[in-house]
């Protein structure tokens, strides 16, 4: 791709700011009074099509018209056979945070860089699979309700939400009829993604005419949250703290779990937590003072890379919200504020029996990054390792594969376990934002899950150029 087409500056050519009112999109009253083809034309982003050349969407569902709760969504079809190929719901984490940044910043075919040009990512999911970025709960991203009670407070919650939004999408988008459905989403989006995925599973109303194939959870906000979360080993050995530093990460720990085995204690380990292993610009975290990073995420670096900064920056531009069809007045959210407050209750919350009868039924991806330091690969290893399932002694004994994603790439991808519906890929060089860090090999990962077959992760594909070494 040439630099021309690769990148331009986020910026209006003639350079003139425009300061008029826009509102945002409003879709289901289209779709009840069954004007899907005006709903279809008026939602279409000119801004995507121009540069990937695929068919894009995107606007606001209403999800609760009681409680005035909206779910805003980007759609683009597959570059390759959108006709036939499967529909992916990718739910981002936070909780709080746009699954745009899923989009411009890990799997989609338009990207941002650290320098804030746009372009259009050479490898992609996007290339074999129709995807519905879709910010949700409701407060996350540019999705809004104007009244408390529209907040989700439980992952049930959440998933009644998400099913009320895709009951009106098939409406509006009914080529997808029974076609074969993933769920994937990291960090917290995984979460996400079990509530969804079961509610399907489980029959829960309204029931999208859509085949669940599988599920796809990365770096997951799963298991005994203060173990998955207990980073002290790690940082430890990754020299970015000392025995003294270990040794007082480890006695936080053990303190929030056992305050976490009494009702009134749950709240005080949350806080707890909150000032041992976050950031906070005002007020530093053990895990600042002892590391010297500003950015909890990855080993990599301490400070939030400029592409994340970047990103942010534009959402909030009305250059962008005019483009997607948000209204002027709506405020881009960024994990932070009500959702996180709201669903407070089910951070503590064991989902593994949902884990465990979707491990029964469909395929499961379960990645990580080598390194996370947020959620530890190896904690989450040994999470999966817990699970009861019908292949699960087979997967505890089970010896992994190191993986290269192409069959010319120089160093390997990743290490790779599969049993029966289970694989769990630790991909290496990268940190809680997998595909962030490694966008190319984290699409070719989802790729072969989701295409299903043990050769695709033998790496058949020609290399894309920009991975090349």
């Amino acid at each position: 791709v040439s630099a021309a087409i690769a990148g331009i500056l986020i910026i209006r050519a003639d350079g003139r700011k425009r300061k008029e009112s826009y509102q945002s999109l409003y879709l289901t009253p289209y779709i009840e009074k069954g004007k899907i083809e005006e709903a279809r034309n008026l939602s279409r982003v000119k801004l995507f099509e121009d540069y990937i050349k695929a068919e894009t969407n995107s606007g606001y569902i209403t999800i609760d018209k009681w409680k005035r709760s909206y779910l805003f969504f980007t759609h683009i079809r597959a570059l390759r056979d959108p006709e036939t190929t499967p529909l992916l719901l990718w739910l981002q984490g936070g909780p709080g945070l746009s699954s745009l940044f899923g989009e411009f910043l890990e799997i989609g075919p338009l990207g941002i860089d650290a320098t804030g040009k746009l372009f259009v990512r050479n490898t992609t999911l996007q290339q074999h699979v129709n995807v519905i970025y879709l910010d949700q709960p409701v407060g996350a991203g540019f999705s809004f309700t104007k009244g408390l009670l529209g907040y989700a407070h439980s992952l049930d919650d959440v998933a009644s939400g998400v099913l009320v939004f895709l009951q009106q999408f098939l409406k509006m988008f009914p080529e997808y009829e029974n076609r074969e459905f993933y769920v994937g989403g990291e960090s917290y989006g995984a979460r996400f993604t079990v509530g969804v995925s079961h509610a399907i599973h489980s029959g829960k109303k309204p029931r999208p005419a859509l085949r669940l194939r599988g599920v796809i959870m990365g770096a997951g906000f799963l298991g005994q949250l203060m173990r998955v979360a207990d980073s002290s080993e790690f940082l430890y050995e990754m020299s970015m703290i000392t025995k003294k530093g270990r040794k007082s990460f480890a006695q936080k720990f053990a303190d929030m779990r056992q305050k976490v085995r009494s009702l009134f204690g749950k709240l005080a380990a949350l806080l707890n937590l909150r000032r041992t292993i976050f950031t906070s610009k005002t007020n530093p975290t053990l895990f600042q003072k002892l590391t010297g990073y500003n950015n909890q995420a990855s080993a990599l670096y301490s400070e939030k890379p400029e592409n994340m900064v970047r990103f942010e920056k534009y959402m909030q531009t009305d250059e962008f919200k005019r483009a997607v069809h948000v209204g002027k007045s709506v405020i881009f959210m960024k994990a932070e504020g009500k959702v996180a407050t709201k669903l407070k209750d089910d951070y503590l919350t064991d989902i593994s029996d949902k884990i465990e009868d979707l491990l029964q039924s469909y395929k499961v991806l379960f990645y990580t990054g080598q390194m996370d330091t947020l959620f530890p690969s190896r904690n989450l290893q040994d999470y999966f390792r817990s699970l009861n399932w019908t292949g699960a002694e087979e997967f505890r004994s089970k010896e992994p594969s190191h993986w290269k994603a192409y069959p010319t790439s120089r160093f390997v991808s990743g290490i790779v376990t599969m049993v029966g519906n289970m694989t769990e890929v630790v991909l290496l060089r990268a940190g809680h934002y997998v595909a962030v860090d490694e966008p190319d090999n984290a699409s070719k990962m989802m790729l072969n899950f989701i295409e299903g077959t043990g050769t695709r992760w033998e790496g058949q594909d020609e290399e894309p150029d920009s991975i090349k070494a």
